[in-house]
């Protein structure tokens, strides 16, 4: 399936559905990922919470290049 017509979104790509109650989670901190043993990585740490019950999760991503992070703040 092609979609190279198709007018370009600029909703957020990732939403992450609460584990527990289903609704909306928001993005609520983003920090650098601590490792023991390790001085140096280029990894982060994205902290949600849910904006209905409250529940939080973090995930450690690896951040954007320089050019996909000029393109996701593109407006």
């Amino acid at each position: 399936m092609s979609f190279k017509g198709a007018i370009p979104s600029y909703l957020p790509s990732f939403l992450l559905p609460c584990p527990h109650c289903g609704h909306r989670m928001a993005i609520t901190a983003v920090t650098p990922a601590r490792f023991v043993g390790v001085e140096a990585n280029d990894l982060e740490d994205i902290t949600h919470g849910c904006v209905q019950c409250g529940t939080t999760l973090t995930r450690t991503v690896r951040p954007l290049s320089g050019e996909a992070q000029e393109t996701a703040v593109r407006a």
